[in-house]
Parts: structure tokens; sequence; C-alpha cells
């Protein structure tokens, strides 16, 4: 064997080495770097909350990164609020069904960016749009994002999917954005915690 093919092959053997080396690198760091993109906190509350009105933990913790990428006190240029990103009036109609004590509430920004407060408030929202559109998720989604009159109105005007699971159209670039971003997340939030995602019994 020559010594030009001997030191060729040694070349080849070491990128076969270190190509092997970074691919375990990156396989063992995918699963933190993707934990540091789909970041979770605010467990337990939303694990309470999920179960109280029979919603995937996953789900909740994808509307919520995807709301407000888990910043308690968020607030839109809408004047959204918190981690679920509620409307002060939309927070309003669900404290007076929730917590009819407490009356009309003047103060509602700070009230309803309390986490474990919005988070539920946020919670039984979404469950009421997902019955609503009997338990169709984009269509939940999209009424989440950009209100149930719009999605009447895209129902009358576009239609549903062949199977009816869907609307034809989302001819709002933000709103279809939205749906196809929280999907992706749930999917995320599924595969990166599973254990501390999971249903409580």
């Amino acid at each position: 064997m020559s010594k030009g093919y001997k030191g060729f092959l040694a070349i080849v053997i070491l990128l076969i080495a270190v190509l092997a080396f970074v691919l375990i690198y990156q396989h063992s760091l995918r699963p933190a770097l993707q934990r540091r993109q789909y970041p979770l906190a605010f467990t337990a509350e939303i694990l309470a909350a999920a179960a109280e009105f029979d919603l995937p933990p996953a789900l909740v913790a994808a509307v919520i990164h995807t709301e407000s990428g888990f910043r308690e006190g968020a607030v839109s240029a809408r004047g959204a609020l918190g981690l679920m990103q509620l409307m002060p009036d939309t927070a309003r109609d669900i404290d007076k069904k929730l917590c009819p004590e407490n009356g009309y509430l003047e103060n509602i920004e700070s009230y309803i960016c309390e986490p474990a407060r919005n988070i539920r408030y946020g919670c039984y929202y979404l469950r009421w749009l997902l019955d609503r559109y009997d338990g169709r998720l984009q269509l939940a989604l999209a009424a989440y994002n950009a209100g149930p009159g719009r999605v009447r109105e895209w129902m009358e005007e576009y239609g549903l999917s062949e199977d009816g699971q869907a609307l034809k159209s989302i001819p709002y670039p933000e709103t279809k954005d939205y749906v196809s971003r929280v999907l992706a997340a749930r999917t995320r939030y599924e595969n990166l915690y599973t254990e501390e995602l999971k249903p409580n019994d």
C-alpha cells in the first residue's frame, strides 16, 4: 500500500469520525435547543386549567407560546392581555360566568394578567370555541385569533373542507399563520415535554 493511499485513507477515516461526532453532538443537543425555542413555564397552572376544561395540556402550552411567548404581562397592540392574550371585554364576560360574585371589574388589566387566572380564563374560552365548532380545532383556533364573527363570514363565503373539519380558506394571512404556528407548537410540546405535560387523571 503506497504512502499516498495510506494518507488518503487516514484523511477519509478522520473525516468520517468528525462527521459521526458532529451528528452525535447535534442529536444530543437537539432536544435542549428545541426546549430553548419552545420553553415551558406555569406547568401546574396549565395542567389544572387543561383538566378543568378538558383540553390537552400541550395545546394550551402551544397557544400560550404563540400568543405571548410565556410573558405573563404581555399586552398586544390591540390591547389583548396576559399569557393567553385575552381581550378585556372577553375576560369580563368570562369572569361573569366563572366568578359572578366579582360584579363588574374596573381594573381588569391587572386582574386578568395574573397567570393562573389568565390561563384558566383562556382555557375556558378555548373550550367554549371548541364546543361551538363541534371540536374542530382549526376553526376554534381561527376564532381565537380573529373572532367567531370572522370565522362565520369565512364559513359562509368559502365553505369547509371536504371532511368538514377545516375552513377551505383563511383569507387573513395573520390568522392562517397563527393556526399553523399553534398546531406546529402543539406537536413540539407533545414531543419535548411528554412527562411534564402529561394530563392529570
